[in-house]
């Protein structure tokens, strides 16, 4: 309040007085008020027009408290006895000025002198104030509502706070009941017993713990679960640390799933082997430059294929299982199990590269999977190849190691399965040669380089040759001459089979159409033939081009043809048999399933395989194979031709079994269609009567010798 006088006036000593205790007081953050006795405003700062908002003329004239009171919004001094000598204050009332300036008057009696009031603007603290309790509000909501757990523990791992959600965790109805049961959390929940060291060790060391995922127990049930933890220290004002505060999820289900999709990633769903992925991880570890070295050892199931088509799926995934678990059986702790694909298995052994060590190994493997598997109360006799390659010395890298292991694998294939090879550098000298052969092969099934020859059956009792083999043969202008047991095997890989299957079909045929009428042609079709769609349609073609009766071709097929894929298989084959050919089951005795082919095929002639005849001299069991495939033909009137035969003494036996029709050295080599049509003129010729009539005869009508 400013202090003048009036014209004409001096001003007195208590008028130059109060000038400057109102320039003094103007000065001062806080506004202030000066009441008399009887509550009048005797003075009025600058400061405190502002904090009241109030009109300069307030400042001006002495007034009455009373008349302030009602420009105020907030609560109100107490009124009683305002104008009187001795006005009543409430000592601290706030007044609030929107949307957020907030005053406080504070009321000092001065005695017989009236009341200083002091008027501070408290806005600050009060916005402070209420902060901090809306963010306590939502510290306790979130604390109480939080669906993870959040905890505040001693640096000794001793509970102090623990909201509803880590409660429930722990098997708890609150958090009384969950503080006064977890005494020590380090010593109750871990169920490792380093994951509190490691949890200290990361707190310490970094201040907090991030994403932590550890294996505990629920206090109250014990049981196993897996948690996810994020922690950090809480300082006092110096920074030390004087409590631990922290959020728990509950990870099992992510623990788990991780673990699901860890194990699909890398093991084998249907064997529970290491799987392609893992296998070729760990190879490239065992392969690192400074490692000790390894052995892998690439393992094939001889004939998986065939009884898999034959004795269904579920049997051939009980035998992939009982592999896988056979060979983990066998494996040591450096050793890795794998399941490649289809009945491919490789075992890596890890910490050895020594031949003899490898060699050991194999035969383990080899005796291993030879044992009878039980298939559902049916025993079963799997063979197995193995190849086997060591690492540094075969080979500078994983890539190499394994493609060399390959090599190794197929010298055992190609020379006859159930066995093992060591890799050697001559593998690569084979390996080359077989792909030059390949090449050579694709010029010559393109140039006409491939030729027929011809090998008779005979009826041995009479001496009649009644019909031929078809052979290929081929005569390479370098390489010389090239023994089919060479070139088919590459054909087959190569994927020429059905491009000169379909010549050879061809060319029997025109060549059958020189010979009599009364000569049968077998004709050799592989499996790769009998997926094309085009065989049917080229037999007919040719057979309707040549002129020649159907009923003089015999189809030769194998067990692989039948397994391949049987349906398909049913419907070409009696097709053919409506033709009026006949279907000559090869090989037979040396498949899984030759005999329940008679029935589910419309086989018409069995060719008792050359390994039965070789052996029939010292072995008895050959025999009496070769006494029952007869009887079987006698009874379901089947042809029954015998293969290989070299000696007169083999030719008698197989009478004395009642078999007469017959094929091999003994009789006549392969020979070109030349030397064929030459040898049936000079024998037309020396011959006192005509050759008989076999045209019409469905079969070869061997029971009559």
């Amino acid at each position: 309040m400013t202090t003048e006088t009036t014209p004409g006036r001096v001003a007195t000593y208590d008028d130059q007085l109060l000038a400057r205790m109102n320039t003094m007081l103007g000065a001062m953050p806080h506004g202030v008020l000066l009441l008399d006795r009887r509550g009048q405003v005797t003075l009025c700062t600058h400061r405190a027009l502002e904090l009241l908002h109030l009109p300069v003329h307030f400042g001006l004239t002495p007034y009455p408290l009373a008349r302030i009171i009602p420009l105020l919004n907030g609560p109100a001094f107490a009124t009683e006895n305002l104008d009187g000598a001795n006005p009543k204050f409430l000592s601290g009332d706030i007044f609030t000025f929107p949307p957020d300036r907030f005053v406080r008057l504070t009321p000092n009696p001065i005695g017989d002198a009236g009341t200083f009031i002091l008027i501070e603007d408290i806005s600050e603290q009060i916005l402070r104030e209420r902060a901090r309790l809306q963010a306590e509000s939502e510290y306790r909501s979130l604390f109480d509502n939080a669906v993870y757990g959040i905890y505040r523990d001693r640096l000794d791992g001793t509970p102090i706070r623990a909201n509803p959600a880590l409660a429930a965790l722990n098997g708890y109805g609150s958090e009384a009941e969950h503080i006064g049961a977890v005494t020590s959390k380090p010593t109750s929940w871990y169920v490792d017993s380093n994951r509190p060291t490691e949890f200290m060790r990361l707190i310490t060391t970094e201040g907090r713990v991030t994403d932590l995922v550890s294996e505990v127990y629920r206090h109250r049930t014990r049981e196993k679960i897996w948690i996810t933890e994020n922690a950090w220290y809480v300082r006092d004002a110096a920074g030390k640390p004087i409590f631990i505060e922290g959020t728990i999820l509950d990870a099992t289900e992510r623990v788990t799933n991780h673990a699901a999709i860890e194990r699909q990633a890398n093991v084998d769903s249907l064997t529970g082997a290491a799987n392609r992925f893992r296998f070729l991880r760990q190879l490239e570890a065992d392969t690192a430059p400074g490692m000790a070295g390894c052995v892998l050892y690439t393992i094939d199931l001889d004939r998986f294929k065939e009884v898999n088509d034959s004795i269904g799926h579920a049997a051939g995934d009980i035998i992939l299982k009982t592999a896988a678990e056979r060979l983990q059986a066998i494996a040591g702790k450096n050793c890795t199990v794998a399941r490649l694909g289809g009945d491919e298995f490789a075992l890596l052994q890890s910490h050895i590269n020594t031949d003899s060590k490898a060699a050991a190994m194999a035969a383990l493997i080899l005796e291993t999977l030879c044992q009878p598997i039980d298939v559902n109360g049916r025993m079963i006799v799997m063979g197995a190849s193995v190849g086997a390659a060591a690492y540094p010395g075969h080979a500078a890298s994983s890539e190499e190691l394994l493609r060399n292991s390959d090599l190794a694998l197929y010298e055992v294939k190609s020379s006859g399965r159930n066995g093992f090879r060591l890799y050697d550098t001559e593998m690569k000298i084979r390996t080359k040669h077989r792909k030059d052969i390949a090449r050579e092969l694709r010029k010559a099934a393109a140039t006409g380089g491939l030729e027929l020859h011809y090998q008779p059956i005979v009826n041995s009792v009479s001496g009649q040759t009644i019909g031929f083999e078809a052979l290929m043969r081929w005569n390479h202008p370098v390489m010389g001459s090239i023994a089919p047991d060479t070139f088919i095997p590459v054909a087959e890989e190569a994927g020429l089979m059905t491009q000169l299957g379909a010549w050879v079909i061809t060319r029997a045929c025109e060549d059958l159409a020189l010979l009599p009428s009364g000569l049968k042609m077998g004709i050799n079709v592989s499996a790769s033939q009998f997926r094309s769609p085009d065989l049917l349609a080229h037999i007919k073609d040719t057979i309707r081009r040549t002129g020649i009766s159907p009923s003089r071709l015999v189809f030769e097929i194998t067990e692989s043809v039948l397994v391949s894929n049987a349906e398909v298989a049913r419907y070409l084959l009696e097709d053919l048999r409506q033709l009026g050919a006949q279907i000559a089951l090869d090989d037979f005795g040396t498949g899984y399933s030759s005999l329940s082919y008679l029935q589910q095929f419309p086989i018409t002639m069995v060719k008792i395989d050359r390994s039965f005849v070789a052996g029939m001299g010292y072995q008895k069991a050959n025999q009496a194979v070769i006494r029952a495939v007869m009887g079987i033909g006698r009874e379901m009137d089947i042809d029954v031709v015998a293969e290989g035969i070299e000696t007169i003494d083999q030719v008698e036996a197989l009478q004395s079994y009642g078999c007469h029709i017959m094929q091999g050295y003994y009789f006549g080599k392969a020979r070109p269609l030349t030397d064929v049509i030459a040898d049936i003129a000079i024998a037309q010729l020396s011959a006192d009567e005509p050759e008989p009539d076999y045209e019409a005869r469905h079969d070869f009508n061997m029971s009559q010798g």
